[in-house]
């Protein structure tokens, strides 16, 4: 989730984090100030903090639950999705409600989803998380692939979406927005996730 933030802004803010506290621990433990030893300390908080970071984010959002709202909140998981669908065919709007599973693939660094449903699968293609400037609301858009399954109607075809969800503003269970298709059809997709 770090794309949320400017990235010569996040550096420098953790740079001065990360000298400071390697000037705090270095006084703290009173250990001599030789190259060898800044060396020495420096790579080894180094690699504690890439191993936080990697295999431990998700146990620092729960320990520490501003995160999901200052940062970006852990939605990793399985969700039960709903897709309100409308399609105009020759001036005929076909209107419809299809089930369906999301798993939702989350780390430090990045994210992505796979929607399932009885006649298709999506696949991420692009995936950007924002935070309105104004209110501070989390979301994130994203660019899919829909492939439709051997077994249905040779009328659908494989095509591309594009979507903007909403984390519920109450909870983090909760993903909804709009999408729109390049086949024409358009719709609301609403995520609740299993707990």
């Amino acid at each position: 989730m770090i794309s949320l933030y400017s990235i010569p802004k996040f550096i420098a803010l953790f740079s001065a984090l990360y000298a400071m506290i390697i000037v705090i621990l270095f006084s703290f433990f009173n250990v001599t100030m030789s190259v060898f030893n800044v060396i020495k300390y420096t790579a080894l908080f180094e690699l504690i903090i890439m191993l936080i970071l990697i295999f431990a984010w998700r146990y620092v959002w729960k320990i520490i639950p501003i995160f999901n709202n200052w940062i970006f909140p852990d939605i990793n998981g399985k969700w039960n999705v709903e897709i309100h669908w409308k399609k105009n065919i020759n001036g005929q709007i076909d209107t419809g409600i299809k089930e369906g599973v999301v798993y939702i693939k989350q780390n430090f660094l990045s994210l992505s989803m796979e929607l399932f449903t009885d006649e298709s699968e999506s696949e991420t293609l692009v995936i950007q998380p924002k935070k309105n400037t104004e209110s501070g609301r989390l979301m994130f858009n994203y660019i899919y692939r829909n492939i439709p399954k051997n077994n249905v109607s040779e009328e659908l075809k494989p095509h591309i979406g594009t979507a903007m969800l909403k984390i519920s503003p109450y909870n983090n269970l909760i993903l909804e927005g709009n999408y729109f298709t390049d086949r024409n059809t358009q719709g609301v997709l609403k995520f609740i996730k299993e707990e």
